[in-house]
């Protein structure tokens, strides 16, 4: 297990296509996925590996991708790489020709069943609206598990908080995913 195992729960109902990426036509919930693997894998210089992600899509259960950034390949920090290692991984699924990318695991259960196995681990569950409940807390546990849902619904700002100490729960899932990051480099 992880130090941080970040459950990303995408609303993404259709599968990108390359033509798609390469022009740019991108929907925002695959905006979304490639804007918190940003924030969780690369805002230094290096891929922090003691970060896992995985995407649960809702609308393609029982269907998961976890991303592990020790083996992982072509992982840039552009929107472009990013989305296209999650390409690949969804074109294997539906043909058998093209291989998984490195550092890609293509799981057909759902994203829940491994949240409940981390979660028996001892493990704190972050919830990116929970902020006081969780950085009293963070030098008390060795493994974390953080559940950030990637719907509309949730209220976005434009602007990064000025404070990193500080949290709302307004603030997009990136900028939470970068607050623990950061919190959990501190230590």
């Amino acid at each position: 297990m992880p130090l941080l195992h970040i459950f990303l729960e995408s609303p993404a109902s259709n599968e990108l296509t390359k033509t798609e990426l390469d022009i740019g036509i991108v929907t925002h919930p695959y905006v979304a996925i490639a804007h918190c693997i940003r924030a969780g894998f690369c805002v230094s210089h290096a891929l922090r590996d003691w970060v896992r992600i995985t995407i649960g899509f809702t609308q393609l259960e029982p269907y998961s991708l976890t991303l592990d950034p020790t083996t992982i390949r072509y992982l840039g920090t552009d929107e472009r790489s990013i989305l296209h290692v999650i390409l690949r991984a969804q074109e294997s699924r539906r043909r058998s020709k093209v291989k998984v990318p490195y550092g890609v695991t293509v799981h057909e259960e759902p994203y829940q069943d491994q949240l409940e196995t981390s979660l028996n681990q001892d493990v704190l569950l972050l919830i990116p609206d929970q902020r006081s409940s969780w950085q009293p807390k963070i030098s008390e546990f060795s493994k974390f598990a953080m559940f950030c849902p990637l719907s509309e619904d949730w209220d976005q700002i434009e602007q990064p908080p000025s404070n990193i100490a500080y949290y709302h729960d307004s603030f997009a899932r990136d900028i939470a995913i970068l607050e623990v990051v950061h919190a959990l480099d501190r230590l």
